[in-house]
Protein backbone atom coordinates (compact mmCIF):
# COMPACT_ATOMS: atom_id res chain seq x y z
CA UNK A 1 0.00 0.00 0.00
CA UNK A 2 1.28 3.34 -1.03
CA UNK A 3 2.10 5.98 1.18
CA UNK A 4 -0.47 8.00 0.17
CA UNK A 5 -3.15 4.92 0.71
CA UNK A 6 -2.22 4.42 4.03
CA UNK A 7 -3.22 8.44 4.85
CA UNK A 8 -5.99 8.08 3.11
CA UNK A 9 -7.01 5.28 5.14
CA UNK A 10 -5.75 6.67 8.68
CA UNK A 11 -8.38 9.65 8.09
CA UNK A 12 -11.17 7.36 7.30
CA UNK A 13 -10.31 5.47 10.04
CA UNK A 14 -9.95 8.59 12.24
CA UNK A 15 -13.20 9.81 11.06
CA UNK A 16 -15.08 6.43 11.44
CA UNK A 17 -13.82 6.59 15.09
CA UNK A 18 -15.64 10.33 15.27
CA UNK A 19 -18.65 8.81 13.98
CA UNK A 20 -18.62 5.50 16.39
CA UNK A 21 -18.38 7.96 19.28
CA UNK A 22 -20.59 9.90 18.30
CA UNK A 23 -22.92 6.96 17.63
CA UNK A 24 -22.55 5.57 21.09
CA UNK A 25 -23.71 8.64 22.46
CA UNK A 26 -26.17 9.85 20.86
CA UNK A 27 -27.74 5.74 21.31
CA UNK A 28 -26.81 6.02 24.94
CA UNK A 29 -24.44 3.29 24.97
CA UNK A 30 -22.26 3.31 27.37
CA UNK A 31 -20.32 0.17 26.80
CA UNK A 32 -18.29 0.26 23.17
CA UNK A 33 -17.85 -3.38 23.50
CA UNK A 34 -21.37 -4.73 24.53
CA UNK A 35 -23.19 -6.01 21.72
CA UNK A 36 -24.90 -2.77 21.43
CA UNK A 37 -21.73 -1.01 20.85
CA UNK A 38 -20.34 -3.76 18.37
CA UNK A 39 -23.70 -2.94 16.48
CA UNK A 40 -23.40 0.57 16.31
CA UNK A 41 -19.76 0.16 15.33
CA UNK A 42 -20.88 -2.28 12.49
CA UNK A 43 -23.29 0.06 10.87
CA UNK A 44 -20.46 3.23 10.98
CA UNK A 45 -18.12 0.60 9.00
CA UNK A 46 -21.13 0.10 6.41
CA UNK A 47 -22.00 3.61 5.96
CA UNK A 48 -18.78 4.74 5.54
CA UNK A 49 -18.34 2.18 2.97
CA UNK A 50 -21.63 3.16 1.24
CA UNK A 51 -20.06 6.79 0.92
CA UNK A 52 -17.31 6.00 -0.62
CA UNK A 53 -18.86 3.71 -2.94
CA UNK A 54 -21.16 6.47 -3.81
CA UNK A 55 -18.33 8.78 -4.25
CA UNK A 56 -15.90 6.79 -6.57
CA UNK A 57 -18.88 6.17 -8.47
CA UNK A 58 -19.78 9.79 -8.50
CA UNK A 59 -16.32 10.82 -9.51
CA UNK A 60 -16.36 8.20 -12.27
CA UNK A 61 -19.82 9.10 -13.86
CA UNK A 62 -21.32 5.19 -12.80
CA UNK A 63 -24.86 5.55 -11.71
CA UNK A 64 -25.05 3.87 -8.40
CA UNK A 65 -27.39 3.63 -6.15
CA UNK A 66 -27.99 1.78 -2.14
CA UNK A 67 -29.37 -1.04 -4.30
CA UNK A 68 -26.19 -1.70 -6.34
CA UNK A 69 -24.28 -1.49 -3.24
CA UNK A 70 -26.04 -4.03 -1.71
CA UNK A 71 -25.90 -6.33 -4.51
CA UNK A 72 -22.28 -5.93 -4.81
CA UNK A 73 -21.24 -5.84 -1.64
CA UNK A 74 -23.38 -9.02 -1.35
CA UNK A 75 -21.88 -11.07 -4.05
CA UNK A 76 -18.12 -9.02 -3.06
CA UNK A 77 -18.84 -11.16 0.66
CA UNK A 78 -20.21 -14.77 -1.23
CA UNK A 79 -16.73 -14.27 -3.14
CA UNK A 80 -14.84 -13.52 -0.15
CA UNK A 81 -16.92 -16.84 1.89
CA UNK A 82 -16.26 -18.78 -1.13
CA UNK A 83 -11.87 -17.67 -1.01
CA UNK A 84 -11.41 -18.85 2.58
CA UNK A 85 -13.62 -22.20 2.21
CA UNK A 86 -11.87 -23.10 -0.61
CA UNK A 87 -14.63 -23.33 -2.74
CA UNK A 88 -14.53 -22.43 -6.23
CA UNK A 89 -17.93 -22.65 -7.85
CA UNK A 90 -17.67 -18.78 -8.85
Amino acid sequence: MSSLHKQAMEAVLKAAEMDVLGTLEEQGIKDRYSEEGDQAAMDVAILHGYRVFMRICEANGVQADADLFAEMAAELADDIANDRSGGDDQ
